[in-house]
């Protein structure tokens, strides 16, 4: 199993927050606001770092969730490729030749040139991303209580 390149600074303090919530407020929920939250910078940087030619693979990037990430809390950032993204006007499909393009082989018909667009983005937004986790699921906790409680006056404990 690969090692975790950081370290969430106040990940068992938001683990705990998230935790008390009441049974109805889905975990994987707040969880994936949370991401999405403190991964905005590095998505913005990722979009003005893509080598424009369409504009296909920019409109692409984004936040998305698999079964796997549900589980594990989580969800991807990067190039996306099903749903809305599947049809090839819209798709980022070739966005991992762009990335790793002197690592990958295009079926033994040569080696594209690397034009690095999600690393630098990671590497200069990590540290910021990692330092305003804590505040960030605080805000998020006091919206999800307070979207609760409206939910609970409006629809009882039975019909949530």
């Amino acid at each position: 199993m690969a090692e975790p390149t950081f370290k969430l600074q106040g990940a068992k303090e938001i683990a705990d927050m998230f935790g008390k919530l009441p049974k109805q407020i889905k975990q994987h929920n707040v969880w994936k606001a949370l991401w999405r939250k403190i991964g905005k910078p590095a998505l913005n940087e990722a979009q003005s770092n893509v080598p424009e030619k369409t504009g296909r693979l920019k409109n692409s990037l984004g936040f998305f969730t698999t079964r796997a990430t549900k589980n594990f809390m989580g969800l991807y950032l990067g190039p996306r490729v099903k749903g809305a993204y599947k049809s090839g006007g819209k798709s980022g499909y070739y966005g991992a030749w762009i990335e790793y393009g002197n690592e990958v082989m295009f079926w033994g018909k040569g080696v594209g040139k690397a034009q690095k667009y999600m690393k630098p983005a990671w590497d200069n937004n990590k540290i910021q991303m990692t330092q305003n986790a804590l505040k960030e699921a605080t805000e998020i906790v006091a919206r999800a209580i307070k979207r609760h409680e409206k939910r609970m006056q409006k629809y009882g404990r039975l019909g949530y």
